[in-house]
């Protein structure tokens, strides 16, 4: 049986082009369609005009009174009985093929929501016809998804929601009891559905857009712009785009973790943001072990992707806008007891901050509050104006290195004498038994079952996008040896568009997909334990050898070379090669490297059987954890 759609048209006071538009649709080559028309108490000879127009697809509803077009259409959509959903505008018209050949993109692409196309765009009214051959083509400029992608990060929308064909199903999962709507342009759905379903443009003008003088963009055209621009601002829509597989596989947790209301110990765990990284996931890490060993802990955040997984475990995030140079702000003092507000609703008497801002901030609340905080420094990369004025009065300062704790020492000497204590990031063993078990990303990644793998893994950020490009140079040189190696770069950040360019190139030279780039992963497990060979650094380095495998560093300052029990006590000063390194990334050394633990099997068991014991040993989570409870404890003591 061939497909229902079910065409939605909001209208009022829209005598004038209501004809026109309808008979568009009249006209489709495809048939099998419902037009609902919601007139929206127009106070002109719409619904006379409607009237007048018979075919049993077509169904009137008048509503009493005008209530706005996105009641209209809400109105409208409630009685949808189609598969697929287009709401269109009752001054515009549909090219004859529309619907069918929007329809048959999106049969033929199961894993798309919903489908645009180009657009003509017209007017009867000269004084709009530069505005109007402006917006046809800047529309039209941006066709796939990832175009459309970059253009709403960038902060402009390259779609008009009725140039939308969506699955109903799709549609049905919004929740409009929580949706503001206030544009009658439906900005705010149009954003949350992107964040479910990707969506591109069929390449062919299938809509003409008119622009006219009583159009609601032209009567409302000051609060349209601003309430797009407040839309997208919001980071939670650069997020679920940037990072919309990563959303996509986060588990829904079935056993919250049960929180110690009448702990003595009452943590704000402030990080500016949680993007995806390193540094984010030790605080996620830290948070949920620290709960479960009954710390009570909220924390603050700008927000980011990471934060959803802190809402899986039912962890209470709370958002405080922070920006890395709030304390120039003219909002500062607006920004302190909004977090005093926190502080004295949730009764925390201790601040645990990582990042710059939060440092800043914590200063900040010690200053006017003499509330205590503990630093966690998490690299060699602080700007020396927030150490100083953010560690000086700290409690204690945590360094996760010893290049760390000695920058930290060489830089603020005796203002902090005694305060520094080394607490690396931990991993635990859980995060083994938490993974997908039925992940398998050769199926997904189409790599063949007796295929090599090589995993790079990092934030492609800074000097690791620079490390990630080494490593695909020297991967490369290993292809005219090595036919049936495959790399598989998980990672995300400014620098991916970069890599994924590199990784076409290759892909390209040998007439093969042996590159794989697939973006930042909530559960990075799977990949580690399908590689021969992990390269990285920081955590990455300490996650691949808890999953059994032979890492080669390489970070942020440079090449450290294989991690093996000879090495290990350089290794972990350099922090992996992420706070020090041998020498910069060289692709010829990288490559000698890998090629000799592709050679020697048995080596390659033996190291990261090694590794596996060296990290559970030395890295063990729940032991450090221990540590930093015991530094609240003395903390909190040292103020009584």
């Amino acid at each position: 049986m061939r497909p229902l759609i079910s065409i939605i048209m909001p209208v009022y006071n829209c005598e004038a082009f209501m004809e026109e538009s309808i008979r568009s649709i009249l006209e489709q080559t495809y048939r099998n369609w419902e037009l609902i028309i919601v007139n929206d108490g127009s106070e002109d000879k719409t619904e006379e005009k409607i009237s007048g127009i018979k075919d049993v697809r077509i169904r009137l509803v008048n509503l009493k009174q005008h209530q706005g077009l996105t009641y209209a259409f809400l109105e409208g959509y409630k009685l949808a009985k189609g598969d697929f959903v287009i709401r269109h505008d009752g001054d515009d018209i549909s090219a004859p093929n529309r619907l069918e050949l929007q329809l048959k993109y999106l049969l033929e692409n199961p894993q798309d929501g919903m489908v645009s196309c180009l657009i003509s765009c017209f007017t009867r009214d000269q004084s709009l016809a530069k505005d109007c051959t402006f917006v046809e083509r800047i529309q039209n400029h941006y066709v796939t998804y990832e175009d459309i992608q970059k253009a709403i990060i960038g902060g402009f929308i390259p779609i008009l929601f009725p140039t939308l064909m969506i699955r109903k199903e799709l549609m049905d999962k919004v929740n409009f009891e929580n949706k503001t709507l206030e544009l009658d342009d439906h900005v705010e759905l149009l954003l949350e559905l992107i964040k479910m379903g990707k969506v591109r443009k069929v390449e062919a003008i299938l809509y003409s857009y008119r622009r006219h003088k009583d159009a609601y963009h032209m009567q409302n055209e000051k609060e349209y712009n601003k309430q797009v621009s407040k839309l997208l601002k919001d980071p939670s829509v650069k997020n679920h785009l940037q990072y919309n597989d990563f959303y996509k596989e986060l588990k829904v947790i079935e056993n919250k973790i049960q929180v110690n209301e009448k702990s003595n110990i009452r943590v704000l765990m402030l990080i500016d943001a949680l993007n995806v990284g390193g540094t984010e996931t030790h605080v996620v890490n830290l948070t949920r072990k620290l709960i479960q060993r009954g710390v009570y802990v909220v924390v603050g955040t700008s927000g980011g992707p990471t934060e959803a997984i802190l809402h899986s475990y039912g962890i209470k995030v709370i958002k405080i806008p922070m920006d890395t140079d709030y304390i120039s702000n003219k909002k500062k003092f607006g920004m302190l007891k909004l977090v005093k507000n926190i502080i004295d609703e949730e009764k925390i008497n201790l601040v645990h901050c990582h990042l710059f801002a939060s440092m800043q901030l914590a200063s900040e609340l010690y200053r006017m509050y003499k509330i205590p905080y503990v630093v966690t420094v998490h690299g060699l990369f602080y700007p020396n104006s927030v150490l100083y004025s953010s560690c000086i009065m700290a409690s204690k300062v945590i360094a996760v290195s010893e290049p760390v704790k000695e920058m930290l020492e060489a830089k603020l000497e005796d203002k902090i004498k005694g305060k520094v204590v080394v607490i690396q990031n931990g991993v635990s063993t859980d995060m083994l038994k938490d993974s997908s078990r039925s992940a398998d990303i050769r199926r997904e990644l189409s790599i063949p079952r007796n295929a090599g793998i090589l995993c790079y893994c990092s934030r492609l950020d800074w000097n690791k996008t620079d490390a990630a490009r080494v490593f695909l140079f020297s991967y490369s040189q290993l292809l005219g040896q090595f036919h049936n190696l495959h790399a598989v770069i998980v990672g995300d950040g400014p620098g991916k568009e970069g890599i994924e360019k590199e990784a076409q190139v290759i892909n390209e030279m040998v007439n093969e997909k042996v590159v794989h780039v697939v973006g930042a992963k909530v559960d990075v497990i799977p990949y580690y334990k399908e590689s021969e060979i992990i390269i990285g650094t920081g955590r990455v380095a300490l996650e691949g050898m808890l999953c059994s495998k032979p890492i080669i560093a390489v970070g942020n300052q440079g090449y450290a070379g294989p991690i093996t029990e000879r090495t290990r006590d350089i290794q972990w000063k350099m922090y992996f090669g992420d706070h020090d390194a041998l020498e910069k990334p060289n692709a010829a050394r990288i490559a000698r490297d890998i090629k000799h633990l592709i050679l020697n099997p048995e080596a390659r068991k033996k190291i990261g059987d090694w590794g596996k014991s060296w990290c559970e040993r030395n890295f063990n989570n729940d032991e450090l954890v221990r540590e930093i409870i015991q530094i609240y404890k003395n903390t909190l003591s040292d103020l009584r």
